[in-house]
């Protein structure tokens, strides 16, 4: 029997798992980031090496008949950084292992559509709109980055959240009971003191993105700002689903959205809020995905060696994951 292996590669933790030929994961192993923008060649490296060595402990001799491996690694999306990542893995696998590394936006997609074409909104602290055509045509919309996009993300929405409340305290703007939230959460009574711990955090978003939790609480309030501002997160993520859909799908087209990322953990909130945004195109079918990325990087092994997927697989990686 042979076996496969998929990574999750993001930019705070990293997944890999083993699997067999019917879907059921047999070891998972977690280890820190390995995104190649962020690191050095020797940290990613390290943590590779670590990952699979743990994989290699708990799966046994199974380690050694890995026939494919598929890595999406958040930062793969240059020729560069893939050659890179695959002579790190090849030298941690067997000779006779396939490797192919993908941007993680593939795995994200394919928990959804099980391999199959569509479109996936992820949007965690960071946001990013990725396709795949039926004739395998790849396109991306948005994924600039904090400072010029990132739209609809943790980040974006919880920016927008401090800043509504700011404004509420200098009589700029309307009331809001996420001003005594933010207050909350970050132990201070005087906003000066909280941009002050903001400004001089070595990460700021990492500060900022977690407020998008106390905008989705003020929303179920009934809050107008937060209410407000998740209007326009949703604009935005539906304006950029739409660019996709039209840059890679004719309009005859039936089209998987599949959501992905922290922000859509409630169903009831941003999920629901997107679906009726686009409920007049008949050509998307929104999908809140029950596999996790890494079962969608197991998928991407098993493409690798052209096997049709069947339901008991998907069901058992879903079920193993």
């Amino acid at each position: 029997m042979s076996y496969v292996v998929g990574i999750d590669g993001g930019g705070t933790e990293t997944v890999a798992a083993i699997a067999n030929e019917d879907g059921r994961i047999l070891a998972k192993a977690t280890a820190g980031p390995v995104n190649p923008n962020a690191l050095q060649k020797e940290e990613l490296s390290q943590t590779l090496s670590e990952l699979m060595q743990d994989l290699k402990k708990q799966s046994g001799i199974r380690f050694e008949q890995i026939s494919s491996l598929f890595a999406g690694i958040s930062g793969a999306g240059n020729d560069s950084a893939v050659r890179m990542l695959k002579e790190m893995l090849h030298e941690l696998v067997h000779h006779d292992t396939n490797v192919q590394v993908e941007p993680d936006t593939v795995n994200a997609l394919y928990s959804g559509t099980f391999g199959g074409p569509g479109i996936v909104q992820i949007s965690g602290t960071g946001s990013i709109t990725f396709g795949i055509n039926d004739g395998g045509k790849r396109d991306r919309s948005g994924g600039w980055g904090y400072l010029f996009g990132d739209e609809g993300s943790g980040y974006d929405i919880g920016r927008a959240g401090i800043v509504a409340a700011l404004k509420s305290f200098d009589g700029r703007g309307r009331d809001t009971m996420m001003l005594d939230m933010i207050r909350g959460h970050f132990h201070t009574e005087s906003p000066y003191d909280l941009i002050q711990h903001i400004y001089a955090s070595q990460s700021p978003k990492s500060h900022i993105s977690p407020v998008a939790k106390l905008v989705f609480a003020a929303y179920k309030h009934g809050d107008y700002k937060a209410t407000e501002i998740l209007t326009k997160a949703v604009q935005e993520l539906s304006c950029s689903i739409r660019a996709l859909e039209s840059k890679l799908f004719s309009p005859e087209e039936r089209v998987s959205v599949i959501l992905c990322g922290g922000v859509f953990a409630d169903r009831e909130i941003l999920p629901a809020l997107l679906e009726a945004e686009l409920h007049d195109d008949q050509q998307l079918t929104i999908i809140n995905p029950e596999m996790e990325p890494i079962g969608g990087s197991i998928i991407g092994a098993f493409l690798m060696e052209n096997k049709q997927l069947k339901e008991t697989m998907i069901q058992h990686m879903i079920s193993t994951c």
